[in-house]
């Protein structure tokens, strides 16, 4: 994949589009004038790695998104995603809303806790 500074300067567009999002009001969420938000997008100012992180901010996208458009940048790491939640339910709210089916599932795999990390159970140390 060949990336030029012209190319993310034309996704610019196109997502800035997609969003329909004006030049005026890309320009008033980054507190700049609409020559500034014309001169980046058309090449007239270098574009710096701090004018893409404030667009990609100002667009609601990460920065790779903008550069590898319109493919969505994917983690070629596993698709779970590790999330730590505290939650004060009820034992009635726990089982309702299906969290009780959930941890079950994970300890009939076979999963144990150490040091914060979920993992196979070939990979734990028993107690």
């Amino acid at each position: 994949m060949n990336i030029s500074e012209e190319t993310v300067r034309v996704n610019i567009i196109k997502l800035r589009n997609k969003l329909r999002y004006t030049q005026k009001y890309l320009a008033e969420k980054l507190d700049v004038d609409v020559a500034t938000i014309s001169r980046i997008e058309n090449g007239g100012i270098a574009l710096t790695y701090k004018h893409l992180a404030d667009i990609a901010n100002a667009l609601q996208v990460p920065v790779i998104d903008i550069i590898t458009y319109p493919d969505i940048y994917k983690s070629k790491k596993s698709s779970a995603t590790k999330v730590l939640v505290e939650l004060d339910v009820t034992d009635d709210e726990f089982i309702r809303l299906g969290l009780k089916n959930k941890v079950l599932q994970v300890i009939d795999k076979g999963y144990c806790d150490n040091k914060g990390d979920v993992e196979p159970e070939e990979n734990c140390t028993k107690k």
